[in-house]
Parts: structure tokens; C-alpha cells; sequence
């Protein structure tokens, strides 16, 4: 099974007052990204995601198909001052109406979790979502669209692991 670790390059805050996406570098953690709330081809992709989130993600994790794998939901986390951070978690499971998973990335911000937490998803605040359909990866709009930010060593990096972007 194919690690999770490529979606933890692509974490993000929105914050009201950003001008444009900056990186914030952490040491031995991927990059954080600073993206405008009112960036359109965020918001686009975020819309994507919520659209298609119960015919496409919902559905392919309820087949039980062994093609699909390392299911991911991204979730906004509220901070303080109106901003938010945006963090995956993974190992989805979905029992009682409820999905829930593990925190895959380490927050930036204090968001009231910490990598490795096991938390119940908040769909409403549903920012993205993922799997691999053996190595081609579905959803992951908001991915797909930071890409365009890397550096072509970076996505050299990323496409080390055979999965493909569609």
C-alpha cells in the first residue's frame, strides 16, 4: 500500500489579508502554504470537492474495492481570527453516519489537534478528499491545484511514487 505522505506537502491557511501564496518553510515538516480566502481557484477547487464528495469519495469508500486505497478527507480548522487551517486526515473509516480518520499532518496553528489524533470528521468544513484508484489519484482538487506553485524539482519529487495527477 502506497504512503499517504505526498498529501502532507500541500497543507494550507487561508487567511483574509494574504496577498498572494507564500511558503512558509518548517523544518523537517512539508511546507506550509498561505492562501487568500478570497483566492477563486481555491474556492473553485474546494466547491469541486464538496460536489463531488458523496458520488465520488463516499461511494468509492463504501465498495470496498482493493484498487482503492489511502482514503483522505481535508478539513478546515477555525482559528481564532477568523483564518483557517486546512489539514488531512486519513485512514477513513465511515460507521453511523460519521466518517473518522487520523490527523496525517502536523498543525501549524494550535487547531485543538496534533498529528497522529484520531478525530471524527467535520463534513461541513470539508475542504478536499483523496484516494489512489491503484496509482491514479481521484479528488485531491486542492492538491492538483498548489501543484502549480512547486518547483520543478519538487514535482519531480512528488511523481517519484508513481502516482499519477489527473
Amino acid at each position: 500500500m502506497k504512503k499517504i505522505i505526498t498529501i502532507a506537502i500541500f497543507s494550507f491557511i487561508t487567511f483574509s489579508c494574504q496577498e498572494k501564496k507564500e511558503r512558509i518553510k518548517r523544518e523537517g515538516e512539508p511546507d506550509m502554504i498561505l492562501v487568500k480566502s478570497e483566492d477563486d481557484e481555491m474556492n473553485s477547487a474546494i466547491d469541486n470537492a464538496k460536489k463531488t464528495f458523496k458520488s465520488e469519495f463516499h461511494t468509492a469508500l463504501l465498495s470496498e474495492n482493493p484498487d482503492f486505497v489511502n482514503f483522505a478527507i481535508k478539513q478546515r480548522f477555525d482559528l481564532p481570527d477568523n483564518n483557517g487551517e486546512h489539514i488531512w486526515i486519513g485512514n477513513i473509516t465511515f460507521k453511523n453516519n460519521k466518517y473518522y480518520g487520523i490527523v496525517h499532518n502536523d498543525p501549524y496553528e494550535q487547531i485543538g489537534v496534533k498529528l497522529g489524533d484520531s478525530v471524527t470528521v467535520n463534513i461541513e468544513n470539508l475542504s478536499d478528499w483523496m484516494y489512489y484508484d491503484k496509482n491514479i489519484v481521484k479528488g485531491a482538487y486542492t492538491v492538483k491545484l498548489l501543484r502549480k506553485t512547486m518547483t520543478d524539482e519538487e514535482k519531480k519529487q512528488m511523481d517519484s511514487d508513481g502516482l499519477i495527477y489527473e
